[in-house]
């Protein structure tokens, strides 16, 4: 594979911004109030981590194999980097940004606290994608 010009900076930022809200919302022993705040902190952490991560995908999939618009739908990204070997599955891929959709484009308290149960996948997920990036 060619070398080609993909800035991963962004999304490591954002994964180590996610892991790090996602500890202290884990690990904080504090009241329903506080920790309801440390999760609204995570969803929205969840949100940023996997923006990133899909626009990036893309760009990769333009750079890499010239790839265009129009067979870049938000589903087709996620089945080309399985199918590459950079994504374990496309389907939890397409659940996340299911979940990214339940939170952002609705506030739904029940389906944002729901999302906070995805980020260790995500968080996986985000990891192995980097790592591959990171071995080429």
């Amino acid at each position: 594979m060619e070398n080609i010009d993909l800035d991963i900076d962004m999304l490591n930022k954002a994964l180590e911004s996610l892991i790090k809200a996602y500890d202290i919302y884990q690990n904080s022993d504090v009241n329903e109030e506080t920790k309801s705040m440390y999760a609204d902190s995570c969803v929205k952490r969840f949100e940023y981590t996997f923006e990133t991560a899909w626009k990036t995908m893309k760009k990769y999939l333009k750079l890499q194999y010239n790839k265009n618009e129009e067979e870049l739908t938000m589903n087709n990204i996620f089945r080309y980097m399985e199918g590459y070997g950079f994504a374990k599955s496309w389907l939890s891929w397409k659940d996340y940004n299911e979940q990214r959709n339940n939170t952002a484009h609705e506030y739904n308290i029940e389906k944002s606290r729901n999302l906070v149960n995805y980020i260790p996948d995500l968080i996986n997920d985000v990891k192995f994608l980097l790592d591959k990036w990171s071995s080429l």
